[in-house]
């Protein structure tokens, strides 16, 4: 039922924007496409082979099928889990080969007592008449002959039996164990035992404890649902429509009593070679992304329809659409933290743990999602791309984060919400207005994921329990809070210089103000931004100012500073991109022959002489590799002022030139040394006795009347001269293929302000 074309879009936009709004994968034919039909679907035990007549079928369909082969082969040999998961990659499976991997996947074999069944243990319960009836309502929708009937429901009856009997549980009455059932009286089973092995692991692994009114499940699932979707959290909120009204015969029964047969058997094929218990949340999360449209649409409907429309969802999932299905899921699973899995197992799934522990009653009282500080600083530390990156708000008081704090954190003190509520929210604006320019930067600090953390002293949080609610009114989407606070954070750091402390600020010579919350913000951009560029400044002044007027729109400078650079550049400022727009003379002679040349080298002209001498900014190797405006990178040595060479990376795009020094300690981790524009390249020289050895050579247009005596001009009649900053040297095995692609692009570069020039 989703339209191909739109998934296709969905699986693109991963990939480049994880903000992206899911509700739009919905075509226009589709947007109906939870309806609120109920028809029973008749099991026919005869035909269910999904392989056969089913033109949806992915295995009989896909051109190369020798996976099955493979599969069967290994399955012959005693194969295990990882072994069915590497061949099998979560797809639908062919009849003859499911209930062989679902037992090793579900670890039912010889060696494994467990699940070990006894005929001679049933005894009839209190609710046994409950019992019979719920077969029977499943044995009607059953195509096959009596006898066979019979058997089905005296071996679905004896397993339900003695599964209360021996893990002491009351059966009750739409629990979900009777649709648990459906797929799997459709499987060759030799025994009573082998079904009642299916059955107890199945329930006992993948479905959670406390599946009730008000369960503990239900409660982490609205987490997840506030983590990703707050606005829509929020629309269930104020209808008082929480998940267990919706949701539990989807949790309780792993969907087999919402979906039709040919949806629930390949589903569980993939989810039991997935083997991931909380998988379960992540694709009820789909569920709701799918709906979400036609939800809000729904805002003046009665509580008791919306319920009903959401119910029934997964009933109208098709084959077709379990690719999506699952993919979309994935992709919330890896965008969450993963902490919350080790925090709530025990509670949700543990066979051991039956108590109510202190873990159970943290996800009632949990104002979000608690991600653990081990998370955090793994996360942080080394700024992988792969899963969640942080951007951590510290909110302890601010003598607490000046005394010692998280070098990737940024402070924001909880107490100004209720002494100044307006200055507090210009600094939110302002804040985030630094998370956006960390992510663009690339830098450590930056990260879509907001994680608060406090103290981790009661009497203190609650100010910043204050502050989360705030970001939450916000709708703000990934909004964490640290667990323990900083008081357990700084206990699990091992690595001092993960800490910044007073002597250590960056530029404390420069920013003398008193510990005013703009002054610490300030600092707070300083330290996360080592190298202090135009832009930097200009963010810097920005808080300043928004922080000390407090009757200027903080929102509309935010805006006013992300649009444009400021206008008051140093002069050893990098100058703007030029736009068509700008009508300003042009920086560099229109007749000139060409604005760099390829020469060679004066070996008595230092090349480092007047190198900047910025604090290089740690950067993630792989996430600049995956930058979509990178088209070219070489492996290069870059020499520093003392003219040793460093193993670098050599980055350009169709405007800049990067060279990421390598960091010895860490693969995956560099220094960002130099960020230039091509269309200040001036030239590019060559040594002569070493061609790979490369400068590049870096100056800016001034004009002649202010700067004389600095001027070297480039034409008589030229109203610009340029004046030589500085200058990068490198050795560059493949010299003469990277020389010649840069040179492309620089001339593309100044073709661009020629072209605004003129217009």
């Amino acid at each position: 039922m989703l339209n191909k074309q739109s998934c296709v879009q969905v699986d693109i936009s991963y990939q480049e924007n994880t903000d992206q709004d899911h509700n739009s994968i919905m075509s226009e034919d589709n947007k109906g496409i939870f309806n609120l039909e109920d028809d029973t679907e008749p099991i026919d035990l005869n035909h269910h082979e999904l392989n056969g007549d089913n033109d949806n079928d992915n295995t009989t369909n896909t051109p190369n099928n020798d996976w099955i082969d493979e599969l069967r082969a290994a399955i012959e040999k005693g194969c295990d889990l990882g072994t069915i998961r590497s061949i099998g990659k979560c797809r639908p499976l062919k009849d003859d080969l499911r209930l062989r991997v679902w037992k090793t996947c579900l670890d039912i074999n010889e060696t494994n007592t467990e699940y070990d069944y006894s005929d001679g243990d049933i005894v009839d319960l209190p609710e046994q008449n409950i019992i019979r009836d719920d077969i029977s309502r499943l044995a009607n929708t059953l195509q096959i002959n009596q006898d066979m009937i019979t058997l089905k429901t005296t071996d679905i009856e004896a397993v339900i039996m003695y599964y209360c009997k021996t893990f002491n549980e009351t059966y009750e009455k739409g629990n979900g164990w009777i649709e648990i059932f459906k797929p799997l009286i459709t499987l060759e089973y030799k025994s009573r035992a082998e079904l009642y092995a299916l059955f107890a692991s199945i329930r006992n692994r993948y479905i959670p404890r406390d599946c009730e009114a008000d369960g503990m499940p239900y409660h982490l699932f609205r987490l997840l649902l506030l983590y990703h979707d707050p606005e829509l959290c929020s629309f269930f909120d104020t209808r008082k429509i929480t998940p267990d009204l919706y949701a539990h015969i989807w949790i309780r029964s792993l969907y087999a009593g919402s979906c039709q047969l040919n949806i629930t058997l390949p589903l569980w094929d993939g989810y039991f070679q997935h083997a991931d218990q909380f998988f379960a949340f992540f694709l009820a999360l789909v569920l709701l992304m799918f709906a979400k449209e036609q939800l809000l649409e729904m805002a003046g409907k009665e509580k008791n329809e919306i319920i009903s429309y959401l119910s029934k969802a997964p009933s109208n999932l098709s084959a077709n659409d379990l690719d999506d299905f699952c993919s979309l899921a994935n992709h919330y699973a890896s965008n969450t933290p993963q902490s919350f899995r080790k925090e709530f197992y025990s509670c949700l799934f543990s066979e051991t743990d039956r108590s109510f522990s202190q873990k159970a009653y943290s996800i009632y009282q949990a104002l979000c999602l608690p991600v653990s500080v081990q998370e955090l600083l793994q996360a942080n530390q080394l700024g992988g791309t792969a899963g969640v990156r942080y951007f951590i708000i510290d909110c302890r008081p601010a003598e607490q984060y000046n005394s010692k704090h998280l070098y990737t954190a940024f402070h924001l003190d909880a107490n100004l919400l209720l002494e100044d509520p307006k200055e507090f929210a210009g600094t939110v604006d302002a804040l985030l207005a630094a998370q956006r320019h960390a992510i663009d930067a690339g830098s450590a600090a930056g990260g879509e994921h907001l994680c608060f953390i406090g103290s981790g002293h009661e009497e203190e949080d609650k100010y910043v329990r204050m502050v989360v609610a705030y970001f939450l009114r916000r709708n703000t989407k990934y909004v964490s809070i640290a667990s323990g606070g900083y008081e357990i954070l700084g206990k699990e750091i091992e690595d001092p210089s993960m800490l910044i402390q007073p002597q250590q600020h960056r530029i404390s010579t420069v920013l003398h103000d008193s510990m005013t919350m703009g002054s610490t913000l300030k600092n707070n951009i300083a330290e996360k931004f080592p190298v202090i560029n135009t832009q930097t400044v200009s963010l810097i002044n920005m808080i300043s100012s928004a922080v000390k007027t407090k009757s200027m729109e903080v929102k509309d400078k935010v805006k006013d500073y992300i649009n444009h650079t400021s206008s008051h550049d140093s002069s050893h400022s990098i100058p703007k991109h030029v736009s068509q727009q700008d009508k300003v003379t042009k920086l560099y002679r229109q007749n000139q022959t060409s604005v760099f040349s390829l020469d060679e080298d004066d070996e008595d002209d230092p090349a480092t002489s007047t190198r900047q001498r910025d604090t290089p900014e740690l950067v993630d190797i792989e996430s600049w590799f995956l930058r979509s405006d990178l088209l070219y990178k070489y492996e290069c040595e870059h020499f520093d002022e003392n003219e040793k060479a460093h193993s670098s990376l050599l980055l350009v795009s169709a405007t800049h030139l990067y060279i990421l020094r390598k960091l010895p300690d860490h693969k995956t981790m560099a220094n960002l040394v130099s960020r230039r524009p091509l269309n200040i390249v001036s030239k590019i020289t060559s040594k002569k006795h070493v061609p790979e050895i490369i400068t590049f050579r870096y100056a800016e247009g001034h004009s002649e009347e202010e700067e004389p005596e600095k001027a070297i001009k480039l034409n008589s009649k030229n109203t610009k001269t340029k004046i030589s900053i500085d200058c990068d040297k490198v050795y560059l095995p493949d010299a003469g293929d990277a020389v010649k692609n840069i040179k492309l692009l620089i001339m593309k570069a100044l073709n661009i302000y020629e072209t605004g020039n003129d217009a």
